[in-house]
């Protein structure tokens, strides 16, 4: 009789759970959502090119989590919301996480001149937070190594450290305005490695990507390349629809401005643990989406935090590289997180980012009127 009860409790607890997974998944204003979702993307991306993952997440819950066109072109698989796709300047913010992670462990402040740690003259006068937002004044790597060097070796940061202990000119006095800086974030990741005696790819998995539950998240050195699982290829699509694969850049090999792996899945993990605040200790966690630097775009003021572009209500920040274009904007003001990333040069618009933001605003609307009026 006892076995008997609690077998009857047993499937009473698994209707009940069913249940509860059916009417969430027969939500209107959910299903709705994910329809037009499905509707924005299936017409741009076809199923035999490469496309984009999506992310939508409200409130710690996935709410879409979906793969548009393939990750490889060659073996026809599909972009799933376990994809691992390149990031570019969305990795930025991982980096700034290694930093902070630094200053966690009492090992270095942003306060701290760069000098102390990349024993060169440019780097005089030049504290860490400056790196991170954008008021360095370093000159651009890009520019100097697309025109002076071999593109058949691959190009690794520390070659370009090599020629900024050079001295090159300064683009500006430190902290005097604010230009985008990629070549900051390689020098970011260098002092990572100095500081903490580990390779800087090592330390983030230890430090960030476990801390945030990103199982499957690693940087990338094409010099030395590691097994990506579900790895997407980066491609470039011409004016006549010709699809190239562009993976085997010889800039791939630098890191901390760009180059992380990641997927749909692995990206909700981590913006749960960005607003539960379990990768940095409280104090520090209140850093990260702190303005440090300010500068103004079409007569309107921009703020820079630890690599994310914010305002009062959002942090948000863009990628483009070769083949891959990315995008993600977090809601400061309600728990939103919006991410799109795709693995082709084309189709990145501000019309599909802007459709996307205003459909998962649209849901969120929908179910809080429904809360409040039921």
């Amino acid at each position: 009789m006892r076995n008997t009860i609690l077998l009857l409790l047993v499937l009473v607890v698994s209707c009940k759970t069913k249940t509860d997974t059916e009417a969430k998944t027969k939500s209107p204003h959910l299903a709705k959502l994910e329809q037009s979702i499905d509707a924005l993307f299936t017409s741009e991306i076809a199923e035999d090119e490469p496309g984009a993952a999506v992310l939508i997440a409200y409130d710690d819950e996935m709410l879409i989590g979906k793969g548009y066109g393939l990750r490889d072109v060659e073996t026809k698989q599909p972009i799933t919301q376990s994809t691992n796709m390149r990031m570019a300047s969305v990795s930025k913010q991982f980096t700034a996480l290694c930093v902070l992670s630094l200053v966690d462990q009492g090992k270095l402040r942003l306060d701290d001149d760069a000098h102390t740690y990349l024993p060169y003259p440019i780097f005089e006068g030049i504290a860490i937070k400056q790196l991170i937002n954008h008021t360095s004044g370093l000159p651009d790597y890009y520019e100097y190594f697309d025109k002076n060097w071999d593109r058949n070796t691959i190009l690794e940061n520390q070659a370009v450290l090599d020629w900024l202990a050079t001295s090159p000119e300064r683009e500006f006095a430190p902290g005097e305005k604010w230009e985008y800086s990629n070549t900051a974030y390689l020098m970011l990741a260098l002092i990572v490695e100095k500081v903490s005696g580990k390779e800087f790819s090592a330390f983030a998995k230890e430090n960030v990507f476990t801390k945030a539950g990103m199982q499957h998240t690693n940087y990338f050195n094409l010099a030395n390349p590691i097994a990506i699982p579900e790895r997407s290829f980066c491609y470039e699509i011409d004016s006549l629809g010709t699809v190239k694969k562009v993976d085997g850049f010889f800039m791939n090999g630098v890191m901390g401005d760009g180059a992380v792996y990641t997927s749909v899945n692995d990206y909700f993990q981590y913006d749960v643990a960005l607003r539960n605040k379990t990768i940095l200790s409280p104090k520090v966690h209140e850093t990260i989406f702190r303005p440090s630097s300010t500068h103004e775009v079409d007569s309107v003021q921009r703020h820079y935090a630890m690599g994310w572009g914010v305002t009062d209500t959002t942090a948000s920040h863009t990628g483009g590289w070769y083949g891959t274009n990315t995008f993600t904007k977090r809601y400061l003001n309600r728990p939103l997180t919006i991410a799109i990333f795709m693995n082709r040069n084309t189709l990145f618009s501000s019309e599909l980012i802007g459709k996307t933001d205003s459909l998962a605003v649209a849901y969120v609307n929908a179910t809080a009127n429904e809360v409040s009026n039921p």
